[in-house]
Parts: C-alpha cells; structure tokens; sequence
C-alpha cells in the first residue's frame, strides 16, 4: 500500500490521478514566503494544497514563525483560517491582539487588517488555509502591506465566552461528540467538531475536526468542492481514484471536485485530522455516495 503518489506531471500515468494529491510535511519544506517576503522576517511556509496541486479554489499549508519574529500588518483580497498546532502566536485583527496556543483558531474575513507575533522563545506553528486562492506573484495584487504593528507586551488568551470575541475558538478533545452513524453502511464511527463554517463568519470554508477513535467508515463518495486533509494523530487507510494509501501524523492530502475517494479507520487504530472545504458546499446534494447509485446499477435494468 503506497504512502504517496508519484509527483510532477510528467510522472502521473493515470489523469484520474490529477484529482487528488499526497504527500506528508517535514522541516525542510518550510521556506520564506513568496509573497511576505521582507515584509514578515523569521515566518516559512509549506505548502501543501495549491495551484501547483492541481487545485483551483484552494491555498492550505503550514507557516511557522521564529521565536521573537513578528510581520508587518497586512489585509487581503481574500479570506484566511488559521490553527495553531504548537507554540505561542500573537494574532492581531484590527485593533485588538489575541494570544493564541495549540487548538485555538482564527478567522481573518477579507480586507481585515491582522499580523503576527511570536513573543516566546520557542517556534510557533499553524496551518492555514487561504480562499479565494490567492494570485501568483507579480501577477495581479491580492496582497498589501501597512507597516509595523504596536505589540503590547501583556496580550491575553481570547475570553471565548465574551460575545465580542467573534471569529475566535479553541478546539478540545473534550468538545468531540459522540461516535455516531450518519448514512447506514457509508458513514459511521466517527465524530465531528466544526470550527469554522458560515454561522463562525466564514464565507469562502468549512474547517473542522474528523475523529474516528475505534474504526469505523467513511465509503467511496465525492463532491462538488474540494477538500484538503491534514493528519492531526494516528493512521488511516484511504482510497482516492482507485489508489490506496495510509496516511499518518503528519501527512496531508487534497481531493478536488469529482476525485472518488473514502476512508477506512482501523478498529484499534484512532485516526483525527483537520480537515476544510472549499468552496462552501451547497445546502443539498453536497455529498454523492457511490454504494447508492451503484445500486441502480446492478438492480436496475433499462
């Protein structure tokens, strides 16, 4: 069973193959950032879902900021989501400053002034995601830079219970639900956490946690929309377009619009990764399980 797909295009036999893409994360693919550049000293980025993937809606990808490395205030002509999964990150939007730690994440709407801090002595970590895909560089400008940011030496964690607060959560195993069967025979043993989504403000995403704890099935499906995985723990067994992997801690993948693909969890063998959507799928009809129009196939005769 593979890992990891054969890469570049030249090497991709099979064009269902263009529909999705994997690969896993490691230290050395955290390079400066094309676009921040002198802008945000001692911030890499790798990433993992872009153009270059095959996608047309989505950038997703980890950044890391270096201890006491800060950016320049910045605002977009698209929309951005951020978890934090190691370190200490001040995340400033608009006017107020907010000190993140591991699980918390962020909304930062289109055209909204933020930037970013490290004030420990250690790296911090997030992913993001980025959509309406961001422009290449020096192409047409979706990016602008305001100067320095004035950063107060006693910023709080955000009081999550204060309505004020929008667009800011912390993410906890605890929060999980219960295990649960959503569609018979196609989808069960897993729980979800959204953490982002149009009621959070978000307009171009969905984020969200997917545990499955003990096993279970998410069965060949797929959709009008892309999506993008990212392995928080443990392992699963995957297909996407008739290719077979497993996918661990720290590895990601990306299914784009009509890429078939399922997931099958262990008994025994807990899996969790962060997951997003792009764009935001329809109220109906967002989902197509193979199992049920195979069906008509096979009992159906025309």
């Amino acid at each position: 069973m593979s890992r990891h797909p054969d890469r570049g295009p030249d090497e991709v036999a099979d064009p269902l193959a263009a529909l999705h893409h994997v690969g896993r994360f490691a230290d050395r693919d955290l390079l400066p950032h094309p676009v921040y550049g002198g802008q945000a000293p001692g911030l890499t980025y790798a990433p993992f879902v872009t153009r270059h993937t095959g996608s047309v809606h989505t950038n997703f990808g980890v950044l890391e900021l270096a201890p006491d490395a800060k950016s320049e205030t910045m605002f977009h002509a698209f929309e951005k989501g951020v978890f934090v999964i190691s370190g200490t990150l001040d995340l400033m939007i608009g006017a107020q400053v907010h000190r993140l730690g591991e699980g918390h994440h962020a909304l930062i709407p289109t055209g909204t002034t933020h930037a970013f801090h490290n004030p420990s002595d250690a790296s911090a970590r997030w992913i993001m995601v980025e959509s309406p895909q961001p422009k290449l560089p020096d192409t047409w400008r979706d990016t602008w830079f305001s100067g320095p940011c004035e950063w107060p030496a006693d910023a709080q964690a955000p009081d999550l219970a204060d309505i004020r607060n929008t667009g800011l959560g912390k993410y906890a195993e605890s929060q999980l639900p219960p295990t649960s069967e959503v569609v018979p025979d196609n989808l069960y043993g897993f729980s979800m956490r959204m953490l982002m989504d149009g009621n959070f403000g978000a307009t171009h995403f969905f984020m969200f946690i997917i545990n499955f704890p003990d096993g279970g099935m998410c069965n060949h499906h797929d959709h009008p929309f892309e999506e993008a995985y990212f392995i928080l723990e443990g392992a699963v067994e995957c297909e996407m377009d008739g290719r077979r992997y497993t996918l661990e801690a720290g590895d990601y993948a990306w299914t784009g619009v009509g890429s078939r693909h399922g997931f099958f969890p262990k008994a025994g063998q807990p899996v969790r990764w962060l997951e997003v959507q792009v764009p935001q799928p329809p109220r109906r009809e967002w989902q197509r399980w193979f199992s049920q129009w195979d069906y008509i196939e096979t009992t159906l005769r025309f």
